[in-house]
């Protein structure tokens, strides 16, 4: 199973890119702080995460991913990954908060990341992992298909924004490795349970608590990004 190679990242296109994010964690940790995204019926209190907090977290997510894929298809590559933090970042605050992954995000996410990914490929001449990132969007969305359907048979809070969702990770991941989508999906469901079962010791919840599951598939999708695989050329 194949994956992408990345070239050394220069420093300051690290630094830029931090400082770049942080501007634009700014306005969106600003514009999230609304609670517009909240429908007539989410009556929720409101989330004790500053708006800032979102800067910070954005700059810290573009330095990375600008480290992890820098150079790479001459500097093609990291936009299509700073747009999806972006929107990860938005889409976890939001579920967080009201437990919905709104289709205003997820939606429109799938043409900019398969286009970026596209123009990625069209300069790298690598249309291998752009194919193989079409195949895990589809696979990782059937996959979730199916679980949303027995979570509903279950009358558990599983639904079909964590399937689209799970499509665009499957995007995400897919186009890196072929390891990727797996090691996302592991990681998202390991962090979760480790998370409810944290909250159970501590006694700040129970078995019976609906926990947003959107983020930890964000921070899964985060790990496989990030990891060297080498399970085999």
């Amino acid at each position: 199973m194949s994956r992408v190679d990345f070239p050394p990242t220069p420093w300051w296109y690290v630094a830029a890119l931090l400082v770049a994010g942080a501007f634009v964690g700014r306005l969106l940790g600003t514009r999230l702080a609304t609670l517009g995204y909240r429908l007539d019926h989410e009556t929720r209190p409101t989330p004790r995460t500053p708006g800032w907090a979102v800067a910070v977290l954005l700059a810290l997510l573009w330095g990375l991913l600008a480290w992890r894929f820098g150079p790479s298809a001459e500097y093609a590559l990291a936009p299509a990954y700073l747009g999806f933090a972006t929107v990860a970042v938005a889409l976890a605050w939001v579920d967080a908060d009201v437990h919905r992954l709104p289709h205003g995000l997820t939606r429109p996410a799938y043409p900019m990341l398969i286009g970026q990914l596209a123009l990625a490929s069209l300069a790298s001449g690598d249309w291998t992992a752009f194919r193989r990132a079409l195949i895990a969007g589809a696979v990782l969305w059937a996959v979730y298909f199916v679980l949303a359907l027995l979570a509903a048979l279950l009358r558990s809070g599983f639904g079909l924004g964590d399937v689209t969702l799970a499509g665009l990770i499957g995007l995400a991941t897919g186009y890196v490795s072929a390891w990727g989508p797996v090691i996302a999906t592991y990681a998202a469901f390991l962090l979760s349970g480790v998370y409810g079962l944290g909250r159970i010791i501590a006694r700040r919840g129970s078995r019976k608590d609906h926990i947003a599951f959107g983020p930890w598939m964000l921070v899964g999708a985060l790990v496989a990004l990030l990891a060297e695989v080498r399970l085999w050329p």
